[in-house]
């Protein structure tokens, strides 16, 4: 079953294993943050069901996608910016971590 928790841990996990390969951590962020959005629709839905704030809170981004204001568009907008927003938060933390 997919879970935020779950594609949080999965995105961390593939950024600590890979972000040393890149001169640009931010360009990993990306590119897997683009990767855990590339989700069937049931599975936006059902992430917005359990996290009600990915169905109701309006992107800073804006829809994704199409840029059209549809439910799945917003919450995929959301999901996004919710799993950016975590590996950027964990990238400052390896970062803590290193400088140790």
């Amino acid at each position: 079953m997919t879970t935020l928790n779950k594609i949080i841990s999965d995105a961390k996990e593939e950024f600590r294993d890979n972000h040393k390969n890149y001169e640009y951590p931010t360009d990993l962020i990306h590119e897997i943050t683009d990767a855990a959005c590339l989700l069937p629709n049931y599975t936006f839905l059902k992430l917005a069901c359990d996290n009600i704030e990915l169905a109701l809170d309006e992107p800073e981004i804006g829809p994704a996608f199409d840029g059209k204001a549809t439910p799945i568009n917003i919450i995929a907008a959301n999901l996004y910016e919710t799993i950016s927003n975590e590996l950027y938060q964990y990238h400052l933390e390896l970062d803590e971590q290193e400088a140790a």
